[in-house]
């Protein structure tokens, strides 16, 4: 941090001092009656000084400092709630303890039951109504009623939020169309190392809801926060231990449509509870699933039909089917998710808070993958197994001073990500020879319609080649903060806080990849294909002396396989592999295949550290205006470590491997500015500026290059002098609250990006480019490079609207219906380099002899990863002991990947998915449930240009789950 900085957080803090006068302080916790627990977000001010008040934490504490001495009226306020008072005596320099109980009536001109779900969105509505910042919030209660299966399921329903998914579930979140990189994932403010093995991203599947108490997202974050997070910063949080012992026990059964399979199960407990006078606080959750996540996928492969061009500036031509793919997976997915925190309270001013997480998902693959080329006539089978796991470990200790003058946050934390793939083996399998009846070929406008021509057979299908990977990628983030905030009055109508601070972060990520490949035609006379089978089958279509080939029927089992193809129709798999035989075949070989060096760029390693200061002032004019003006500057110096690779040969074992390193220092200014007006008590505007950055991506940095020498030369090329994107953030929500309707907001918001970066693909056509691009000077005419640079501007922008609302004051039956609605229309557009391609012929000899070439030009296109149109809807019903919800989502196409040649752009489809939640509460204690994901069996699908040339179409099935809660309560709560 430069002087000039220090210089001004100095002032303004001495200037902060000197107007302190004789106050005191309040703390407490505010409880829910019914449910026994903290209520976050609840409102506590002096009633003769609206200006001097906070809100509670999510466990219900909370602070209020700089109180002015003597009788005060406090109020308390909690949507769904009437508003409470309390008349206390403050002493100067100490600190009074206010503790409250809500009940459980709501007041609206009558007294009405707070049902379940009208709970849990009050919940969040309170959260968002005292929030300075732009966010919105999941309330424990929320997490609990719809049947999301992991946290960024839970996420996902959000406005402005979309979802990419894997094997039928959610695993990372796109914020207002900003790729899942750009988004900052904490637990309990802890940073999350990136699960990608090449960019920032976070798969949140590792988490289970059933640990959460909550879920805040932060869209305009104030200067406390990181600034590496342009698309906004997610904080997912875990409860202290309650005042009185309390636990649950969850179990549930599942079933797979797909599979037709009930192996499906969970099993998550939880318990709490305070010894020692109350002073020590211990809270241990645990959680162990298993899901069946198979899928099966239709891909299509199209190619240009050259004898007709759609545009001749572009080289654009009408399409043409070319091949079909058929994939089946199963695949098995286990989770465990644990945590144990503790914390101690040093009388009324301090406290301290140790939490540790652990959680592990593990993925057992075994894919079928058929593809029917008709331009070559051939078919192919790539079977392939793979077993991985993710493990995340995070430990974090926090303490708090809560002096009357001055409140101190300081802690010190560790996160590891450690993604493991111990087994990736893959076999080449191919059907010589014409595999495909005649008229193939007469109609080529749909992929689908090959299949009506297969003419396979085992005795030309043999083996050619296999392949075995072992891959690791980790990643660990230690962290050391202090954060101090000093509150004091400026007058009697207003109310100062002046919070600065600073954090310390280094990041050490490493990559780990070794391949192996053989072309195994030859094995037929090896004398070590006799330990797996001495009966080995040849492939006497192609080779009638049966001596020279492995046919495939030596590997396939005697079961089928079967899956839907696009027309509805259940078409089966030519061969269904028998797991255990490949498994040996790769324990009999594998140690002799030869190491595929053409991937060796793929292993890297770096360490980034970052060092920021921060300074914010918040100031309270009344009930009504909050300012928050403020700073922060990141500091950045960072290492990284590659390998420069020129490489020959079927394996690239001949050439040049050298290790190279690159450094990289920059620091950031980040300014900030948030305001919220208040006109009336059922009515606010928030505004907000603010500054953000993004980092490139962890394999557009490090210094590695790859020369592959074998047929067309090409280059990948990484750029450690990459910039950071830095965003311009402008932000306006207006929000509506009443007790009756609930709550309507509705805003807009602008992203003004400078050096987005993105892959290009470039033709090396003369020197000076090669040396551009850290390439010797001579030798690379005629290559195509593969590099990463920014683009000048960037632009994203949108709307969102949000409808939370509780129907209680309808008549019966009525009032138990609970609404929730939101909408986003999002808007980008960046500036990227292409290129075009020319064609030109000229006759010689009565024939023509044409030449293609590439020029390089500029064009304007969207955002990958964003989503046009996000819509969210859920209705909810609780009746006595009965509770029902259903939900809506919907998620319009998407880009998802840039092509060289403006046609062949990549898009995901889009979407609507439907999922219900069906409970019934016999007790405080003891509730049943039913889950059902996917109702009308939503696919994922992807196509280029238009929606007809469909490249894939993956189906993952219906899910159900049923299971049984018990709680474990204090007496008085039962």
């Amino acid at each position: 941090m430069n002087t000039r900085t220090l210089g001004l957080t100095g002032f303004l803090f001495v200037f902060a001092m000197t107007l302190l006068g004789q106050t005191g302080s309040i703390t407490g916790v505010v409880t829910d009656a019914d449910q026994g627990v903290g209520l976050p977000g609840a409102s506590i001010f002096l009633k003769d000084a609206p200006s001097v008040g906070t809100v509670t934490e999510l466990d219900g504490t909370f602070v209020l400092s700089g109180v002015p001495v003597g009788n005060q009226t406090v109020v308390i306020s909690f949507v769904g709630f009437a508003p409470e008072e309390r008349e206390l005596t403050v002493v100067a320099n100490q600190a009074v303890e206010l503790n409250l109980i809500l009940g459980g009536q709501v007041i609206m001109g009558q007294e009405i039951l707070v049902t379940a779900q009208a709970i849990g969105q009050a919940k969040a509505i309170n959260q968002q109504l005292n929030s300075d910042a732009i966010a919105n919030f999941v309330s424990a209660d929320k997490i609990k009623e719809l049947p999301d299966v992991n946290a960024a399921e839970a996420i996902s329903r959000l406005p402005g939020v979309a979802i990419n998914r894997d094997g039928g579930e959610g695993s990372k979140i796109v914020v207002r169309g900003l790729d899942p990189k750009f988004t900052a994932i904490n637990i309990n403010g802890v940073r999350l190392p990136s699960t990608s093995g090449t960019d920032r991203s976070v798969d949140l599947s590792l988490i289970s809801p059933e640990l959460l108490s909550g879920i805040e997202l932060f869209k305009s974050p104030t200067p406390d926060m990181d600034g590496d997070a342009l698309g906004g910063t997610v904080n997912l949080n875990i409860l202290k231990a309650d005042d009185r012992p309390r636990g649950s026990l969850k179990a549930l059964g599942g079933y797979n449509d797909l599979v037709g399979e009930y192996k499906d199960y969970k099993v998550t407990g939880s318990l709490s509870r305070r010894i020692f006078n109350n002073k020590l606080g211990v809270i241990a959750t645990a959680n162990v699933e298993r899901f069946n996540r198979s899928g099966q996928t239709v891909g299509q492969a199209w190619g240009d039909k050259r004898e007709v061009i759609l545009d001749t500036m572009l080289n654009i031509f009408d399409q043409e089917a070319n091949a079909l793919t058929f994939s089946s997976r199963r695949e098995i997915r286990r989770r465990y998710n644990g945590s144990l925190g503790f914390d101690y309270a040093f009388g009324k001013s301090t406290d301290v808070t140790v939490l540790g997480i652990y959680s592990r998902t593990s993925r057992d693959q075994f894919n079928h993958s058929e593809r029917y080329d008709i331009n070559n006539t051939g078919v192919q089978f790539n079977p392939a197994i793979t077993e991985s796991a993710i493990d995340l470990y995070s430990a974090s200790v926090s303490t708090r001073h809560k002096l009357n003058v001055l409140n101190i946050e300081w802690g010190v934390s560790y996160s590891e990500v450690l993604g493991e793939t111990p087994l990736n083996i893959g076999f080449d399998f191919v059907g010589a020879g014409i595999n495909f009846l005649p008229g193939a070929l007469d109609d080529r406008t749909d992929p689908s319609l090959i299949y009506n021509f297969l003419d396979i057979s085992p005795d030309r299908t043999y083996l050619t080649g296999a392949n075995s990977a072992v891959t690791s990628n980790s990643e660990d983030i230690t962290t050391a903060f202090v954060d101090l905030s000093l509150p004091f009055n400026l007058g009697d109508k207003a109310r100062a806080t002046f919070k600065f601070g600073g954090k310390y972060r280094v990041n050490n990520k490493e990559r780990s990849f070794a391949e192996y490949y053989d072309k195994l035609f030859y094995l037929r006379q090896n004398s070590t294909w006799n330990e797996l089978n001495g009966n080995a089958v040849g492939a006497p279509g192609i080779d009638p002396s049966g001596q020279t080939y492995l046919g495939v029927s030596n590997f396939t089992t005697q079961g089928q396989l079967d899956i839907t193809d696009n027309y509805q129709r259940d078409v089966n798999l030519t061969y269904a592999f028998d797991e255990g035989l490949l498994r040996r075949f790769n324990e009999l070989f594998s140690a002799t295949y030869p190491q595929d060096f053409l991937s060796v760029t793929n292993n890297y390693g770096l360490t980034e550290k970052v060092a920021a200061g921060y300074a914010m002032l918040k100031v309270n004019v009344g009930s009504q205006l909050t300012i928050i003006p403020g700073f922060r500057y990141e500091a950045n110096d960072n290492v990284y470590n590659g390998i420069y690779a020129d490489l020959s040969g079927d394996w690239g074992e001949s050439g040049v491997r050298d290790p190279r390193t690159a450094t990289n220092k920059y620091g950031v200014f980040l300014p900030h500015l948030h305001l919220k007006y208040k006109p009336v008590e059922w009515f606010d505007v928030r505004a907000s500026y603010s500054t953000t950055l993004a980092r490139p991506d962890f394999n557009y940095l490090v210094p590695a290059t790859l020369v592959n020498r074998n047929g067309n030369l090409t280059v990948d090329r990484g750029n450690p002098a990459l910039n950071p994107s830095v965003s311009t953030n402008y932000d306006l929500y207006l929000t509506a609250f009443s007790g009756k309707y609930g709550l309507f907001s509705i805003g807009g918001f602008y992203k003004d990006i400078q050096d987005a970066f993105y892959p290009l693909i470039l033709g090396v056509n003369n020197d000076s480019i090669a040396v551009a691009n850290g390439l010797p000077a001579t030798g690379f005419i005629g290559a195509e490079l593969t590099t990463f640079e920014s683009s000048p501007a960037s632009r994203v922008y949108g709307v969102e609207f949000d409808v939370q609302s509780s129907l209680s004051f309808l008549p019966k039956p009525f009032n138990g219906l609970v609404v929730n609605l939101n909408y986003a229309r999002l808007y980008s557009n960046t500036t990227i380099n292409s290129f075009r391609e020319e064609t030109e012929c000229v006759i010689v000899r009565g024939r023509p002899r044409c030449t293609t070439s590439a020029f390089g030009y500029q064009r304007e296109v969207a955002l990958i990863g964003q989503a046009s149109d996000i819509f969210n809807a859920s209705l909810g019903y609780d009746a006595g002991g009965f509770s029902a919800r259903v939900s809506a989502a919907y998620q319009g196409t998407k880009l998802t990947g840039y092509s060289s040649i403006a046609d062949k752009d990549r898009f995901d489809q889009s979407f609507w998915r439907m999922d219900a939640a069906l409970k019934y509460r016999f007790s405080r204690r003891f509730n049943v449930f039913l889950n059902l994901n996917n109702l009308t069996n939503q696919q994922d699908i992807t196509f280029f240009r238009q929606e007809r040339f469909e490249t894939s179409r993956a189906s993952f099935g219906t899910t159900a789950t049923a299971g049984v809660e018990v709680k474990f309560l204090p007496r008085e709560e039962r």
